[in-house]
């Protein structure tokens, strides 16, 4: 009789908890970043002008993080180029506005040019991996500002200015919220990456290209359809900020420094996830802009300080270590000691993934 007996197996029970934590936290991180996103919605209403300029900067540089997060964060692969797409959202609404053009035709424009100039860089840089790729995504940026630089695109020297007088539309409130619904389009798509087979193949890619290629993943095309899905939320804002500054220069909207802060704000917070660079932007940005008015401007060297505590303690970001801490505890733990508990898993996280 024993040797007819069918082997046990687990019940089927088992495993939707962990589905249900899996739709618990995506929906979690989306009510997150909404409550977040709506606090800051109250700037206007709440603060003076120099907050209100001061958010929108913050909120420019959450939408660096958020749209580099898709190719960067989902994908896996490193791209140091991303402020080029930035820079042909600028050029594009700023010789768009010197023509006489509307503002929304440059505006569109500049998503349009940059989706297809991430199309046709990503076809052949996208076959390189690691510190390859990310060198000549580098390199291609910097060469893009040169050539807008010696060309005189826009003006002497690639210089833009505009010789009107500002429309209703330049009042600040109106760029606020453009940054803020670029930053809350960012959120939605993460989390529409987070829930589709698409983003569950960028995944695939980012933990093990190779085995993805073996199951039949067109792992190409994926990655350049993330490097294109990062550079139109990029290039929006730069089309934002060249309306709202007034002018600019290739040195300005070809900075290298814009493309080393998307990465560090995107991994500060957590790489891959839906809120870590929206977390990790506002900590960064908002602290950095406290140094400043109290007399530290030490943006850079706090850049550089931040590069290296997030390498080499954080690789991983603050929101795991804001999971691993309120984590279910351990049955019998006793109230008074589940503070000592959580920090107790945050030390040993920290010692198992930092270097």
């Amino acid at each position: 009789m024993a040797a007819h007996a069918e082997p046990t197996t687990s019940p089927p029970a088992t495993a939707s908890p962990l589905v249900a934590k899996e739709g618990h936290g995506w929906l979690w991180s989306l009510l997150g970043g909404l409550v977040i996103l709506g606090l800051i919605a109250t700037t206007p209403l709440v603060g003076d002008a120099s907050d209100l300029s001061t958010w929108t900067l913050i909120l420019m540089f959450c939408v660096f993080a958020q749209s580099w997060n898709f190719i960067g964060g989902f994908a896996g692969y490193a791209a140091f180029g991303n402020v080029a797409f930035f820079g042909i959202g600028a050029y594009t609404v700023g010789v768009c506005l010197q023509a006489n053009y509307p503002y929304w035709v440059g505006l569109v424009g500049g998503g349009l040019i940059a989706a297809f100039f991430a199309f046709l860089l990503g076809l052949p840089v996208l076959r390189l991996r690691g510190h390859y790729f990310a060198i000549a995504t580098l390199g291609i940026a910097e060469a893009l500002r040169e050539l807008v630089a010696v060309r005189n695109i826009g003006g002497s020297g690639g210089e833009v200015s505009y010789n009107f007088s500002p429309p209703p539309l330049v009042a600040n409130t109106y760029f606020f919220y453009g940054f803020l619904g670029l930053s809350l389009l960012c959120l939605l798509v993460s989390v529409v990456l987070t829930r589709s087979k698409f983003g569950y193949a960028l995944v695939a890619i980012r933990e093990n290209e190779q085995a993805a290629e073996a199951m039949g993943i067109a792992t190409h095309w994926y990655k350049v359809s993330a490097f294109v899905l990062s550079a139109i939320p990029t290039a929006l804002a730069g089309g934002l900020y060249a309306y709202w500054s007034f002018g600019f220069d290739p040195p300005t909207v070809f900075d290298v420094r814009f493309t080393v802060e998307m990465v560090l704000l995107t991994f500060l917070g957590g790489a891959g996830t839906i809120l870590g660079p929206l977390v990790g932007a506002i900590i960064f940005e908002y602290g950095s802009y406290q140094l400043d008015v109290s007399g530290f401007s030490i943006h850079n060297t706090l850049l550089g300080a931040t590069i290296i505590v997030v390498t080499i303690l954080l690789p991983q970001g603050l929101l795991p270590l804001v999971q691993e801490f309120f984590q279910k505890p351990v049955p019998g733990v006793a109230r008074r000691n589940r503070f000592l508990e959580g920090a107790r898993r945050v030390r040993r996280f920290i010692a198992d993934n930092g270097i």
